[in-house]
């Protein structure tokens, strides 16, 4: 009787402990640091950023957009958008669904980004953002990133992406 009760408990137990234990990372997800593969920082919600695509003709042609806000630099700009170019490069065959953006201070849709981001006491200037085909601005990076996290991440997005 004793074997018996043990092989029903442990049965049991198969099917309960599973539930205990997705029921308690649910609740208290907060509490438990899991490794993330990106190497951006993911905004949660993402923005909108749909005043990016304000120089499309269609809405067939929006693609991702890799965005690059600047102040004003003039050496450093050009070095960033060099390595982002080399980026969209380094995609091969998914490079036609990814473009190269570089808003400085004087353009309007870097006044728009701004009052996107005004609310969140967020600094626009030197970064990098990725804005997927529906106007979602849902990562960004510091300029000093290394370009090869940027394509990682890219390619990832692209493999997974059913959209652009």
């Amino acid at each position: 009787m004793n074997k018996k009760n043990t092989i029903l408990f442990l049965l049991t137990m198969t099917f309960v402990l599973p539930l205990i234990a997705s029921g308690l990372l649910y609740y208290y997800h907060d509490h438990f640091r899991f490794k993330t593969i990106n190497h951006g920082i993911l905004l949660n919600p993402s923005l909108d950023a749909r005043f990016l695509y304000t120089d499309m003709r269609d809405e067939t042609e929006r693609t991702w957009r890799v965005v690059y806000t600047s102040d004003g630099c003039a050496e450093q700009c050009k070095k960033i958008e060099y390595q982002l170019q080399q980026v969209k490069k380094a995609l091969g065959k998914d490079s036609n669904r990814v473009n190269v953006i570089l808003l400085s201070h004087q353009d309007m849709r870097m006044k728009k980004l701004k009052n996107v981001f005004i609310r969140q006491n967020f600094v626009v200037q030197n970064k990098i953002y990725l804005v997927d085909p529906l106007g979602n601005l849902f990562m960004y990076y510091s300029s000093l990133v290394n370009p090869m996290d940027i394509l990682r991440d890219l390619k990832r997005v692209l493999e997974v992406s059913q959209i652009g």
